[in-house]
């Protein structure tokens, strides 16, 4: 009976506890460093006694958050109540969850249990609820209660293989696997490196006030300005060896990567330390979106992205869901076909025109000229070399008059355009929730439109642009998607 309230498995208490210490992870080092540096006596008794009552709280803490946390359904809704000092309640409406991830994380794992993450549209950056430790069996008892038997309050599991109905012949069900060498290519080519240097620059200057950098930089100031080389070296085993940790933390976050087609779902499930399993509905998908970074354009591979409404944020990237790490461009079109058979990528795009291109050269040369004339006027004679930054600027900015363009294909609008990353997006007519046509003054004088679509995702929304298109180009699907031209036409 679902309409029981329900406490989490106990192993809720000890990931809470490591939750909590790990938001407490840099106050609890600091702590370390100075309580054992207080000397002896009765400094080290209280030193001690501290940090057995600090955790004492945390474990104290994660038992009655616990204890006092229930969960059940009842009258269409998934309802929770719980709180340490202050009881709350929560009630979520069937029909506003959008999607319920599982994932197993390292505890969960270790007792045989999932974590459950309840997302609604529009649910924001977080799940909208989370139930950090409950059998795979119950996971999959909500998931049939909130998910296909909305008007029911008693479930008793999925429908086994052996209880189909007779007569129905098994159908093979669309699977793509990622292997090991597409995760490695995926690693090497993701850009992961800046997040690790990133990290590893976040972490060591918590430890600014411990670790005497600058003795050590004055101690070692003239070996290293003597030798370039030496500079050089260590500048690149520190690059080198940050790519091979993002390469590593790549295959660990993907790997095993699959996704199944069943029925109108997809199941998307990856990760070696942590295993997360996602299923999209295809009714939420509200657009489809191929990416294709500096590094992978140029060999021909491109990333396959879902947008979808209730997708929580910062699970993906651009709070995207990834439904193929790394294609050939070329094998695009069959795997939409095949899992999403409802977008098709058209292959004939219209372009911009010639007189956009000298919009786009402006738009990036002239801020990078700007910034490099102090530049060059301070740090003479190599301050002349940031005045290379003008001819990137110049070539990115070709580049994405290159990468822009539209087409339209029957109930579904392309649209490609490029930042760094070149991206195409697929979207169905019916998922546009606004679609803008706008000219500033400068592209009136040139009939150029810049064109909007925006789509409803998690976070609210999220939208597309094509900017200086061809004015009548804008006009013409404008005149697509405007009501007046599809009264009776609406999907």
């Amino acid at each position: 009976m679902m309409s029981e309230k329900k406490r989490m498995h106990p192993a809720a208490i000890v990931v809470a506890f490591f939750k909590q210490l790990r938001e407490l992870l840099f106050p609890i080092i600091i702590f370390v460093f100075f309580g054992s540096s207080s000397g002896e006596g009765f400094f080290s008794i209280i030193y001690i006694a501290v940090m057995v009552l600090w955790f004492a709280g945390l474990i104290a803490i994660g038992v009655v958050s616990w204890y006092r946390f229930y969960y059940w359904i009842e009258d269409g809704e998934l309802r929770m109540e719980y709180g340490v000092f202050v009881k709350k309640r929560r009630f979520i409406p069937q029909e506003r969850i959008q999607t319920l991830d599982t994932s197993e994380g390292i505890i969960q794992r270790i007792f045989g249990l999932v974590k459950v993450q309840i997302e609604t549209a529009g649910g924001g950056t977080e799940a909208e609820a989370s139930l950090t430790a409950v059998t795979k069996d119950e996971a999959n008892k909500l998931r049939e209660a909130l998910l296909y038997y909305k008007n029911k309050d008693e479930v008793y599991g999925p429908k086994l293989p052996d209880q189909q109905e007779p007569s129905a012949e098994p159908v093979e069900k669309p699977t793509y696997k990622a292997s090991w060498k597409t995760l490695f290519i995926v690693g090497t080519t993701s850009g992961g490196i800046g997040v690790v240097l990133s990290a590893v620059i976040a972490f060591t200057s918590q430890f600014d006030q411990f670790v005497p950098y600058e003795d050590i930089i004055d101690r070692f100031g003239m070996v290293l300005q003597t030798s370039v080389y030496l500079i050089a070296s260590i500048v690149f085993v520190v690059l080198f060896v940050s790519w091979l940790i993002s390469i590593v933390m790549t295959m660990f976050k993907y790997g095993n990567f699959t996704v199944t087609k069943q029925d109108d779902e997809l199941q998307i499930s990856r990760g070696i330390i942590e295993k997360r399993q996602l299923t999209i509905s295809l009714k939420k998908i509200q657009a489809i979106r191929i990416s294709q970074n500096l590094l992978r354009q140029p060999f021909g591979y491109a990333t396959v992205y879902v947008e979808s409404a209730g997708s929580s944020g910062g699970k993906e990237s651009d709070f995207s869901t990834i439904l193929f790490p790394l294609l050939k461009v070329s094998e695009v079109e069959a795997h939409l076909k095949q899992f999403v058979p409802s977008y098709l990528l058209v292959q004939e795009v219209h372009g911009l025109p010639k007189r956009s291109v000298i919009r786009y050269l402006i738009r990036l040369m002239v801020p990078a000229a700007l910034l490099s004339i102090p530049i060059a006027y301070f740090f003479q004679p190599y301050g002349y070399l940031a005045f290379l930054s003008v001819v990137v600027a110049g070539l990115l900015g070709y580049s994405q008059y290159k990468a822009a363009g539209w087409a339209m294909e029957s109930e579904q609008l392309q649209l490609s355009y490029r930042h760094l990353s070149k991206n195409t997006v697929l979207v169905r007519k019916k998922r546009i929730q606004s679609f803008e046509l706008r000219e500033s003054f400068f592209q009136g004088k040139r009939k150029l439109f810049t064109i909007k679509a925006a789509i409803k995702t998690g976070l609210g929304g999220k939208d597309f642009q094509v900017v200086d298109v061809e004015q009548h180009d804008g006009e013409q699907i404008y005149e697509w998607y405007s009501y007046e031209k599809k009264q009776g036409d609406v999907m």
